[in-house]
């Protein structure tokens, strides 16, 4: 069976020894080419329109339009309103609540269609990203959604937002949720900031003495009768690693009374800083100490021993001491 509605249709023309071509029969090229009694090829005779395979056409297409047409003209109601254009919520809030009024169609069943969209708040990382369907029943003429927060420990970001947009509402209204950054306190940054520098020129300090150390440990132990002022050298620098170890365990003390993601972020922006300036010393310094108090912060373990010995493997370039008692 055809599902073609026009067809052509063929005969055959040898009357004289064709049953087919006497009878008038008419084939459709799709049958044969060729007459099946006298095998003549066949001569187009008309167009043939299918009344019954036009319906049937016309039915498909018409259930395919009804059925896919609420998918490309999705119906838009007019009704559904938010209860304000904008809703602010603090960044320490588990969620924000966003209320939708409806003004018309009471008595109906609607369901309308809800999405988030990134400002400068990105999903997953501000906060958890919405594409649901809320359905407003027959009396109810207010809504509520709560969109869930998510805390971030970058105390030096601005206030945030998204958007809360309505898919099937005529002209997608949207509304602002601004989340209000929680904020630090500017003197416990200060204080933070001025704790790393310390601590970072300090772990730079006892990386070159540890180095200094080790040099004049090793040349002394070569000489017999090393001179004097290098083993005032020797004791003087020993005695510079006791007092800066000392303040390193008074400095790590005093960080746990700071905020340690204030903490974090002064210690990256050192970092940042001292590598823009290239003191590649101090940097490597730096990251071996910001290492060890974030470690010590976390296990409230103190184990100098084990600091000194990272710090003194931070300088890598061979010293040695010369004639008076100088590290070269």
């Amino acid at each position: 069976m055809s599902i073609k509605p026009i067809k052509a249709q063929y005969y055959c023309s040898n009357i004289e020894h064709c049953s087919n071509a006497r009878a008038h029969k008419l084939f459709t090229k799709s049958y044969a080419n060729k007459c099946g009694v006298c095998a003549q090829p066949l001569l187009f005779a008309r167009w043939h329109f299918s009344f019954v395979t036009s319906f049937c056409w016309v039915l498909c297409l018409s259930t395919l339009a009804a059925l896919s047409y609420p998918y490309f003209f999705p119906k838009e109601y007019e009704n559904i309103t938010f209860s304000g254009v904008k809703t602010e919520v603090q960044e320490s809030s588990a969620v924000v609540e966003v209320t939708l009024h409806r003004t018309a169609n009471i008595d109906l069943v609607q369901q309308i269609e809800l999405i988030t969209e990134d400002g400068t708040a990105k999903a997953a990382e501000d906060y958890r990203a919405l594409d649901i369907a809320l359905q407003f029943q027959p009396g109810e003429v207010q809504k509520s959604i709560n969109i869930p927060i998510i805390p971030d420990s970058d105390v030096y970001e601005n206030n945030e937002m998204f958007y809360i947009k309505l898919k099937n509402v005529k002209g997608q209204p949207s509304h602002i949720v601004m989340i209000v950054e929680a904020g630090v306190n500017k003197d416990l940054v200060e204080k933070s900031s001025l704790l790393v520098s310390n601590l970072s020129a300090l772990a730079a300090d006892l990386s070159n003495d540890l180095k200094q150390l080790e040099i004049l440990g090793n040349y002394l132990s070569t000489k017999e009768n090393p001179k004097a002022n290098l083993v005032k050298n020797y004791r003087d620098t020993q005695d510079n690693i006791q007092r800066a170890r000392e303040k390193y365990i008074v400095l790590f003390n005093e960080a746990l009374d700071l905020d340690p993601n204030v903490l974090r972020n002064a210690l990256d922006a050192h970092l940042e800083a001292l590598k823009k300036q290239q003191f590649h010393t101090q940097y490597e310094a730096t990251t071996v100490m910001k290492a060890q108090l974030l470690d010590y912060l976390s296990s409230r373990i103190s184990n100098s021993p084990k600091w000194l010995e990272e710090l003194g493997e931070v300088v890598k370039l061979e010293v040695k001491a010369n004639n008076n008692g100088s590290v070269i």
